[in-house]
């Protein structure tokens, strides 16, 4: 019997219409979608039928970072595919893949690691320490898509 290996791709999703420190919300449908037909267009129906454990498990507004889920091998045409890909939603945005990782806590590791850096770069702009909290309390916030 053959393991099946995953491969979590950890992408930062930047819209241009919206600054970096305003929270962005896209939904993890619209986001599939988007990836797919992006890769049948690429790669046509081979693609797409590689696709078939394709999913997008995470999504942080504040800090725009989203994982994916793909299986080993064809997450290649999903790293390859990101960078040309213009639209979030219907917004015009740009994607950036930070980290490729084999298991999900080393793409939570990263994610600490990228998070503490957000959190010192931006800390100096909050004033009082409620503000300083709530911001805290906005990047360290997982949640689902929905």
């Amino acid at each position: 019997m053959v393991r099946v290996k995953q491969r979590y791709i950890l992408v930062q999703i930047r819209c241009n219409n919206v600054p970096a420190d305003e929270p962005v919300y896209i939904s993890s449908t619209l986001l599939y979608h988007q990836i797919m037909g992006y890769v049948e267009q690429c790669y046509g129906v081979f693609g797409c039928a590689s696709m078939l454990k394709l999913n997008v498990i995470y999504f942080n507004a504040k800090t725009h970072l989203c994982i994916v889920q793909a299986r080993h091998g064809p997450h290649r045409f999903i790293t390859s595919v990101l960078p040309l890909m213009l639209e979030a939603g219907k917004q015009p945005a740009r994607f950036r893949t930070l980290y490729v990782g084999a298991t999900l806590k080393q793409c939570q590791k990263f994610i600490v690691k990228y998070q503490q850096r957000y959190i010192n770069k931006t800390i100096g702009d909050c004033r009082g320490a409620l503000q300083k909290k709530m911001l805290i309390e906005d990047v360290t916030n997982m949640q689902k898509l929905q």
